[in-house]
């Protein structure tokens, strides 16, 4: 991930947690301005009720008026006519007139059913101010047609509600307004919360907000300036740093000079790097140096190694030419031998360098455990006897035990054992049948077959080309040959032939 992708997501992360506080904030503001709803509202409307009733029941207030009155509405100790001031629907009653009778001022007035009388209270509006008091909500009870009629805020009496709950604004001020109706009497008790009170409650939640809100903003704001400057710094060192290498593909040595950046870890990183680029130098100095010293110990070893190969080509060809001088009649054997077999092998896909070396001097020593056979053995002229024959049968294992102690050359070991197997399993020395003798065991196999056929022998003459394939053909071709492997040999005669232009 790059510099610039990782600071993307830390914008992205930076913003979430924005958004987060933000909708955090709107979220918890939610519960809380219903709590404040709740508890104002709640509280002092049964604050107001409690007063209401024990006003009624128990009238202990000096302020209190209390007059008898008729079902007409005629004060019964005086005779005087107040329908002019009172009217009712039904009992209990709450009349929304704020006129004062029997007290100066404004005053609500209840009208209560005792028996075939009707009791009028009036209590002073200024009572309920001095007895009720919310400093942080205003309680108010409102007539039957939703006039105020008392309320501890005197400015908002006569003011006329249009609804029973929620956001309103009376008398030009705008709060929360909550009323329930008053048990008995077709009026309402409520409460009105302005939005004063809100912004006092909330004030302390609004400012830690906001403090974190404005916290978080300033924080990314400084993370988008680091992020300028640290991006900026980045690709100065990075321009200087290409800049460098263009150099060093135009010359051998690189010099690397540090920029002062703002950062005091970039510069202490290209402090670090101007040192490397310092210590590779030095080192690529001493290695060239070295580099060269075995340059030159490599030339000297080649060298050493190609006169070594030279003069173990000629120990071998030496070996092999005292084979032929011991077994006279075999002379020239070898190398045929070693010829047409690594034209066989290529003509069977063969391409691994150590098969065609192990093929090569196979060939060439295939027959180099006949040192151990006894030379009248190997030139008598007639038939072998039995006893004669099994001696003979055991060059292939003196061949594999003189071989094998040559490091390396196992494959040819193997070649000089295997070299007189049979394809159908009645060779020797252990009777390997098909696939469990080797190719390069079978390329010299066949290939030694055919030249001893058209070589002079002691015991017969050599025969032609047709003869000798003739026989092999007809005698040795899937007993003793792969018919597949005899195929390709005969592609290999023909063009073998055709440059030779004449026989062996």
């Amino acid at each position: 991930m790059s510099l610039r992708e990782m600071i993307q997501r830390f914008k992205r992360y930076g913003m979430l947690l924005v958004i987060i506080l933000i909708a955090t904030f709107v979220i918890g503001l939610f519960p809380l301005a219903g709590r404040i709803n709740s508890y104002y509202s709640t509280g002092y409307v049964n604050l107001l009720k409690n007063f209401v009733n024990e006003l009624l029941n128990q009238p202990s207030f000096d302020d209190l008026v209390v007059r008898r009155l008729s079902r007409q509405l005629t004060d019964i100790s005086t005779g005087v006519d107040l329908s002019g001031l009172l009217r009712y629907e039904k009992l209990p009653w709450v009349s929304s007139d704020l006129r004062g009778i029997f007290v100066h001022g404004n005053s609500v007035k209840f009208l209560l059913e005792r028996d075939s009388e009707i009791l009028l209270v009036e209590v002073p509006v200024s009572l309920f101010a001095r007895t009720i008091s919310a400093d942080m909500a205003y309680v108010f009870l409102t007539s039957s047609d939703g006039i105020v009629v008392v309320c501890n805020r005197l400015d908002l009496l006569g003011s006329k509600l249009t609804a029973n709950k929620g956001f309103l604004r009376i008398n030009g001020l705008a709060g929360f307004v909550y009323s329930e109706p008053l048990d008995e009497f077709d009026a309402f008790v409520g409460s009105f919360i302005p939005f004063s009170t809100y912004l006092i409650v909330l004030l302390p939640y609004i400012i830690v907000a906001l403090a974190a809100l404005c916290g978080a903003v300033f924080w990314l704001n400084f993370a988008y300036s680091f992020e300028n400057r640290l991006i900026t710094a980045v690709n100065a060192v990075l321009d200087n740093v290409n800049q460098s290498l263009a150099k060093l593909e135009m010359t051998d040595e690189v010099v690397y000079v540090p920029m002062e950046t703002k950062i005091s870890e970039l510069n202490r990183l290209q402090e670090g790097i101007h040192r490397l680029v310092e210590a590779q130098k030095t080192s690529w100095h001493e290695l060239h140096a070295m580099m060269q010293n075995l340059q030159d110990t490599v030339n000297e070893l080649e060298e050493t190694q190609k006169v070594l190969e030279e003069r173990n080509e000629q120990i071998i060809a030496t070996l092999a030419e005292a084979i032929e001088v011991k077994d006279a009649s075999t002379f020239g054997h070898s190398d045929r031998v070693v010829t047409l077999a690594l034209e066989l092998a290529k003509e069977v896909g063969l391409t691994d360098p150590a098969d065609l070396e192990a093929i090569k001097f196979g060939a060439l020593l295939h027959d180099i455990g006949k040192i151990g056979i006894p030379e009248h053995i190997l030139n008598k002229p007639g038939r072998l006897t039995q006893e004669e024959y099994e001696i003979m049968k055991m060059h292939p294992v003196y061949g594999e035990k003189i071989i094998k102690k040559i490091s390396g050359w196992d494959l040819v070991a193997d070649i000089i054992r295997h070299h007189h197997e049979n394809y159908d399993g009645s060779g020797y020395p252990d009777g390997l049948k098909g696939d469990q003798i080797t190719l390069r065991a079978q390329i010299v196999s066949l290939v030694d077959v055919f030249c001893a056929l058209i070589e002079e022998r002691p015991y017969r003459r050599a025969m032609s080309l047709e003869e000798a394939l003739r026989l092999i053909e007809t005698e040795m071709v899937g007993t003793k040959f792969d018919p597949r492997l005899y195929r390709a040999f005969m592609k290999v005669l023909e063009r073998y032939f055709r440059a030779q232009s004449s026989g062996l």
